[in-house]
């Protein structure tokens, strides 16, 4: 469920959208990605309509992320 992105060189908005909530969320990468890809299948199962299905998967980690981050500090 991975989008390619056009060449190895270019990003793809699935690892554009990683790196900008790693960044928003000072969570580190790796971690944003597995928990991206966990939220997304599960939307993806769940939907009749896929198309916002990215949107909502990275509204939900934004969520998450900053949920536990306001609990850790």
């Amino acid at each position: 469920m991975h989008e390619m992105g056009l060449s190895p060189n270019v990003p793809s908005k699935t690892d554009s959208d990683v790196e900008v909530l790693a960044r928003e969320t000072d969570t580190p990468v790796d971690a944003v990605r597995e928990l991206y890809r966990v939220e997304r299948e599960k939307l993806e199962h769940s939907a009749r309509i896929k198309t916002f299905v990215p949107v909502l998967a990275r509204r939900r980690v934004k969520e998450l992320l900053l949920v536990h981050r306001g609990l850790r500090h």
